[in-house]
């Protein structure tokens, strides 16, 4: 079982390389022609360069190069559009930006990100490693104009920001738009960000704002079923196959948050959730004439990494690995004999308070809403003697509701 669990823990940061997701789409050739079937999905740090396309999830997988392919389209996700635009070098990071205005630029062919299209003016993005761009083209446009903000040095240590993209923006608003009110004129709060942009242009195309950024955080709260087991092993009267350990079925509450990294994929998560034990527990050996009784009551708080490996829209299977760090409280600890009317007495075997439990997980999440859980704590002491110890394992059983 610990090597099942080192394995999972090395195995699953490359799942995220070595899988591409399909989702429906289509593309337009130089000739017109729309493809209609399966793009590659990926959440890119810089706009592609080819698209990858399948007219089934069973067919191979044609390449169109950026001179082949005009625009494109995932579903419900993004689309891109081929233009031939100029392309600002200046760099916005403060450790690279330079000293004094860099107004040096580029013209190429490149895909462009369509954030937002109306009647008026469609907004475009564009990534690259220098920084993320934003252009505008009004219906009037013959190409998309880069919106423009530089940040330059104007002395040592001291960085000006010029916000031309306001003024862009603003000239199209009185162009398209009447009865401007005061924040329409005034555009100080209009960040150099997909989300402001997109509230501006919406009001230049009369139509209501679209959140760009899809929400990397959720939380989940859920109930479930654990069953736990203590076994002795080592030199004591309990510790030997003719022992009964009994297994204790007790309910669970679980409440806790994911991170996803990519959140319009969603195969990676990051999960930290919190779970209350509590179980009644008896181990005795009837050769001995000895038998241990305890109850446990337990926070735990575990880590987890998630691998969707199923990863559809409707229904996900995923499978993980992590860590449960558990505080305990141990009550009604007693020995006795298994003599009918046998006076009990303190165990003298005493508990950590403080363990440390690996963790494998699987589940199933239903209408991103709804997630049936399945989780296996790995055998793990909970005692510090020399000549024996006491391990507890666990499996639990769960319904999460997912919310954001």
């Amino acid at each position: 079982m610990k090597r099942s669990l080192l394995i999972l823990f090395w195995v699953i940061p490359f799942l995220s390389i070595a899988q591409t997701s399909y989702r429906s789409g289509y593309l337009i050739t130089n000739a017109q022609d729309t493809l209609r079937g399966f793009i590659s999905f990926k959440e890119e740090s810089e706009n592609p360069i080819a698209v990858y396309f399948r007219s089934s999830l069973d067919d191979k997988t044609q390449v169109f190069p950026l001179k082949d392919c005009k625009a494109y389209v995932v579903e419900n996700f993004y689309s891109y559009r081929r233009e031939t635009v100029n392309i600002s070098m200046s760099k916005d990071d403060l450790n690279r930006i330079s000293t004094g205005r860099d107004t040096s630029a580029k013209n190429d062919i490149v895909f462009l990100r369509i954030l937002q299209s109306g009647e008026n003016a469609t907004l475009f993005m564009y990534r690259d490693d220098v920084k993320t761009r934003f252009y505008i083209q009004s219906k009037e446009d013959p190409v998309p104009l880069e919106l423009i903000r530089n940040i330059f040095y104007t002395a040592p240590g001291l960085a000006k920001t010029e916000n031309k993209f306001q003024v862009q923006l603003y000239q199209l608003m009185q162009k398209y738009q009447k009865n401007l009110t005061l924040k329409d004129v005034k555009l100080e709060w209009a960040k150099y960000n997909a989300n402001d942009l997109i509230k501006v242009v919406s009001k230049i195309n009369n139509q209501s704002a679209r959140e760009f950024t899809v929400k990397d955080t959720r939380f989940f709260i859920g109930a479930g079923l654990s069953l736990t087991s203590f076994v002795y092993k080592g030199s004591h009267p309990l510790a030997n196959a003719t022992a009964v350990a009994k297994k204790s079925n007790n309910p669970i509450v679980i409440v806790g948050v994911d991170y996803i990294p990519k959140p319009l994929i969603g195969k990676m998560v990051y999960r930290v959730n919190a779970t209350l034990f509590m179980s009644k527990n008896e181990i005795y050996k009837k050769s001995s004439n000895l038998k241990h009784s305890f109850d446990e009551l337990t926070f735990g708080l575990s880590p987890q990494i998630i691998y969707n490996i199923y990863n559809s829209q409707m229904i996900k299977f995923y499978a993980g690995a992590g860590i449960s760090a558990n505080v305990s409280s141990y009550s009604n600890n007693v020995m006795s004999t298994l003599d009918h009317g046998a006076v009990p007495k303190k165990s003298e075997v005493d508990f950590n308070v403080i363990s440390f439990l690996p963790k494998i997980t699987a589940g199933f999440v239903v209408n991103k809403k709804v997630e049936l859980s399945a989780g296996y704590y790995v055998n793990s002491t909970t005692t510090d003697y020399q000549t024996f110890r006491v391990s507890v394992s666990r499996f639990t059983f769960g319904v999460h509701y997912l919310f954001k």
